[in-house]
């Protein structure tokens, strides 16, 4: 049976599918924020890469461009002993911390999916804190996978959580141009680290 891999994000810059893991691996391997998936059927292929090309989300063009944007780091924590979870989010200007938020969330079920309920909520609130001082354009980083390809509808919402947010972000996507970077968590990335502690505080107060 033949496999497709839709390559979003590769080192080629340019949107493709390919029928071979050796093709696939030129592209993505190696490639900071890749983005790619394979698929059983051509037709789920070209969905999955219409779903990236025609959402409001722009690839970086260069580190200059990157360090100027408004990049905002989201993080999540959970605590088994209080069944909650928490967010934590560092707003970044070229290069300096300009805005941290904090903060537990409050929906019971939504901590059923522990810490990724609290990554979710600070993607949100990274938005909003976006929206709210007159920014056009913001770059999401986080650690879960799941915080654009929920946004983006590239997987599947199983449940209110995961389908709230994807309502959410498509209304804001509307309103704001979003870009989403995937960074390794636990990794020594100052921002992220800086995302990850303030989240865990939150679980402390």
């Amino acid at each position: 049976m033949t496999k497709y891999y839709a390559v979003a994000k590769g080192a080629s810059g340019k949107p493709s599918i390919l029928t071979s893991w050796e093709a696939c691996k030129k592209e993505v391997i190696g490639f900071k924020g890749a983005l790619y998936k394979s698929f059983s059927t051509l037709q789920d292929a070209e969905n999955y890469l219409n779903l990236h090309e025609n959402s409001p989300i722009n690839s970086f063009k260069s580190l200059e461009e990157e360090d100027n944007m408004l990049r905002i780091y989201v993080d999540g924590s959970y605590s088994a002993s209080k069944n909650e979870f928490s967010y934590g989010l560092a707003a970044v200007k070229n290069n300096e911390v300009i805005f941290k938020d904090k903060g537990k969330g409050e929906n019971e079920e939504a901590a059923a999916l522990r810490n990724v309920s609290g990554e979710v909520l600070g993607a949100m609130k990274a938005v909003e804190f976006a929206i709210n001082n007159d920014y056009s354009e913001i770059a999401i980083y986080f650690d879960y996978q799941g915080i654009e390809s929920w946004a983006l509808g590239t997987w599947k919402r199983n449940n209110i959580i995961t389908q709230g947010y994807h309502e959410f972000m498509q209304d804001k996507m509307k309103k704001i141009k979003i870009s989403f970077v995937k960074v390794k968590g636990h990794s020594g990335d100052e921002y992220n680290d800086l995302a990850d502690s303030l989240a865990k505080s939150a679980l402390e107060e």
